[in-house]
């Protein structure tokens, strides 16, 4: 979330096919940043004292923050936009508005690089996405999204190109899980729309299905019913294991 410069370099996961696009209801921006070694803690807590609100005061609903184990460089954050066609105007009120200009230097001075991001649209065949998020003002004092310790969220993508999001595959490895083990976050796919922000750039030329799953074992489960996909609909997946922020809605 930082004023653009420099290329595209952190690494979460793969994944997507689309020859027709699907109807956008929203727009939902995963977004993995690279920041200076061992400055993860400090960044958290300015994007969090900072960045929550103030970004859905425009319209947006900041739903996923995240820390990665063993990563002291790493920030995952999951933007989404209920207004698709509001996108740019939001991004333009955000980064040209007062808090930015006051807070965003900062923020900037503790990022490496911004680029890794997916621009995403939640597929008709998934649960519906973030369905419980509370928006971050209207939290009880602290702003935790709940009272449940976090587990772990582990993001797969799988890499699409020329192929569709495994939706039998995924049924069949859910329905094989152990009970409990795992619980479906989300399931995302490439937006086939423009960046109309371009000021922010995304992963152009590519199609990843992000398939989020809930796992209190610490993503040893879900990297294995990720996998099993995979193997089932020959398709190659990056995961990613991810420690949800007391502020995150998604866990």
């Amino acid at each position: 979330m930082r004023s653009p410069r420099g290329p595209s370099g952190p690494q979460p996961c793969d994944a997507g096919r689309m020859d027709q696009p699907l109807a956008v209801a929203e727009l939902v921006e995963l977004r993995s940043y690279e920041l200076v070694q061992g400055q993860v803690g400090v960044f958290v807590d300015h994007f969090e004292a900072h960045f929550l609100a103030s970004q859905e005061d425009l319209g947006m609903d900041i739903v996923g923050l995240f820390t990665v184990p063993g990563d002291d460089a790493r920030f995952v954050w999951v933007r989404r936009f209920r207004d698709p066609a509001g996108r740019a105007e939001a991004l333009a009120r955000f980064y040209g508005g007062p808090v930015w200009k006051e807070h965003g230097p900062r923020a900037n001075e503790l990022m490496v690089d911004h680029t890794d991001v997916h621009l995403l649209v939640p597929h008709p065949s998934g649960p519906a996405f973030a369905a419980d998020h509370v928006p971050h003002s209207q939290r009880a004092a602290g702003g935790a999204a709940g009272e449940d310790e976090p587990g772990t969220v582990l993001v797969a993508l799988y890499d699409l190109t020329g192929a569709e999001l495994p939706v039998a595959a995924i049924t069949g490895a859910l329905a094989d899980a152990p009970a409990g083990a795992v619980a479906e976050r989300g399931r995302l796919v490439t937006a086939r729309v423009p960046n109309e922000f371009p000021r922010l750039p995304v992963h152009e030329g590519v199609s990843v299905g992000a398939w989020l799953l809930a796992d209190r074992s610490g993503g040893t489960a879900a990297g294995e019913v990720a996998e099993a996909v995979a193997v089932a609909a020959a398709l190659p997946v990056r995961t990613m294991c991810l420690a949800p922020t007391a502020r995150s809605t998604l866990r």
